[in-house]
């Protein structure tokens, strides 16, 4: 027995020996203690804001300062606790106080020295349309310039959403055609059934250009209209006389109790053949019959169509008055006229409708297909006698669209016609 306590004695002073001579672990440069944080948020409705806080220990041995390389920040983890410092789930919920989608919050005070304290404060605000439920935001501190996690404590806050008391509808559908039969199918026809539970009856109706989707309170929405509508009950809304071009519509609907909105779906409407913001002008001229009389002129047994942007209306008996190339050809098919050399002018004449001309129109009356009867009216003699191909409406009249807009030659691609083909 003596032996034995001998040798138990010996152990322990050995092992006491050893624990004096082993250093305790240093502590590390960065390091940190969760202390508490603020309470949950409940009761928050789509629209609503609030804000979290929560507190730290500086355990390490650096003091954490701003704007330097010990800054620290509270920084977005997924919902497994470990990928962090990445694009929070939660990025949507940012109401502008994050300083990026990866980062919640920066240390709230400039030097926190060894062994202080400071807290972390970052505002959410809850997107429109979020569907009631718990909603959680995981995140941990890390050296701000490097991303490395100080401690890893799993700290998280949530979020509870309950639905907005007024909804939107969720079955928006829109239609064009020609409502009021001014401009063509330009006209767009927007419907929804107003949700039954509600009891407001004001539903906005919102439209933006371009097609959708789009941020719901992207601001190049506009209110068109409010339609008033009982729950559980249709409504319409026609937005009369759109140019052409894709639109995108919403119905926005307001809680007059918290002052926030809920948005329907989006729905684009399409409008390719509206009149309006359009201009008159031709894009084809075509001479289609060559006369064999004067080969070469604009002269009787010539036929050409023009073809053009809008219908085309004829007033009385309508003219066109051309120009020849005897200063050359035109620049372009869209024109001007060449301009003529000294001692040389165009010849000028004039094609009329039911005087030295048919005029007749397509059936979309768009194209105007022209045939002479008897020679052009001219009305200046150039440099050489008769309408030289290829010849250019330089003037019109009695030739508009159906709102009475003139023929906008100055802007049309095509006014040129001849020699055959051309």
């Amino acid at each position: 027995m003596r032996a034995f306590l001998a040798a138990f004695g010996i152990a322990a002073v050995v092992a006491a020996l050893l624990v004096s001579v082993t250093p305790a672990r240093a502590a590390a440069d960065f390091d940190s203690a969760y202390l508490f944080e603020s309470a949950y948020l409940g009761g928050l409705a789509p629209g609503d804001t609030g804000s979290f806080a929560v507190f730290f220990n500086n355990t390490g041995n650096l003091a954490w300062t701003i704007g330097t390389s010990t800054q620290v920040n509270l920084v977005a983890c997924r919902s497994d606790k470990i990928t962090c410092n990445v694009d929070s789930e939660r990025a949507t919920w940012n109401d502008g106080t994050w300083p990026s989608s990866a980062a919640y919050a920066p240390q709230t005070k400039v030097t926190v020295p060894t062994g202080d304290f400071t807290s972390f404060f970052y505002g959410i605000k809850v997107p429109v349309n979020t569907f009631p439920g718990t909603y959680r935001f995981n995140g941990d501190l890390a050296v701000a310039a490097t991303g490395v996690l100080v401690h890893p404590e799993g700290y998280y806050h949530e979020v509870s959403v309950i639905a907005s008391a007024q909804q939107a509808p969720s079955d928006l559908g829109v239609n064009v055609f020609d409502a009021n039969s001014s401009g063509g199918p330009n006209d767009v026809r927007s419907t929804f059934t107003a949700p039954r539970l509600n009891t407001v009856s004001a539903y906005e109706i919102q439209r933006r250009d371009g097609a959708c989707p789009a941020n719901l309170t992207d601001p190049g929405f506009i209110k068109v209209a409010t339609a008033t509508v009982s729950p559980g009950q249709t409504g319409s809304y026609v937005d009369l006389d759109r140019p052409n071009g894709s639109f995108c519509y919403q119905v926005a609907v307001k809680d007059p109790l918290r002052g926030t909105y809920s948005y329907s779906n989006q729905a684009t409407a399409t409008v390719v053949n509206s009149t309006f913001g359009v201009g008159f002008t031709s894009t084809s001229a075509v001479l289609t019959q060559a006369n064999n009389f004067a080969p070469g002129r604009l002269f009787t047994g010539d036929s050409f169509t023009i073809n053009f942007t809008l219908p085309v209306k004829l007033t009385g008996a309508a003219v066109m008055r051309f120009a020849d190339s005897d200063c050359g050809a035109p620049a372009s098919q869209g024109g001007p006229p060449a301009t003529c050399a000294s001692g040389m002018s165009q010849t000028v004449g004039d094609v009329t409708c039911t005087v030295n001309a048919n005029c007749i129109l397509s059936l979309d009356n768009k194209t105007l297909n022209v045939s002479l009867t008897a020679a052009p009216n001219e009305v200046a003699i150039g440099t050489t006698t008769g309408l030289q191909y290829p010849v250019i409406v330089i003037e019109s009249h009695g030739i508009t669209d159906t709102s009475g807009n003139a023929w906008d030659l100055a802007n049309s691609a095509d006014r040129v016609i001849g020699p055959i083909g051309q």
